[in-house]
């Protein structure tokens, strides 16, 4: 994949691999999946991925990986 940029103002790092894989280093908490939408929350960023066969791939303290089709990546700012 692509270089990686460190966080900037607490925020997320989203790295896409064309529409079939999203990498998102920050400390982030999952708060909806399914095979057809994930929401992940990440401080004040609710990040929401819409698309076919999304799986799960890595989750760790730094790092979520989610592959699948992508068809949608979408921002939502508390507080905005």
């Amino acid at each position: 994949m692509g270089t990686k940029f460190p966080e900037l103002g607490g925020a997320p790092c989203i790295e896409l691999d064309g529409n079939r894989s999203i990498v998102i280093t920050g400390r982030c908490a999952i708060v909806l999946y399914s095979e057809e939408e994930m929401r992940i929350h990440c401080g004040r960023l609710l990040i929401q991925i819409t698309g076919s066969a999304l799986e799960l791939g890595t989750l760790d303290e730094q790092e979520l990986s989610i592959t699948g089709l992508i068809a949608q990546v979408g921002f939502l700012t508390e507080g905005a």
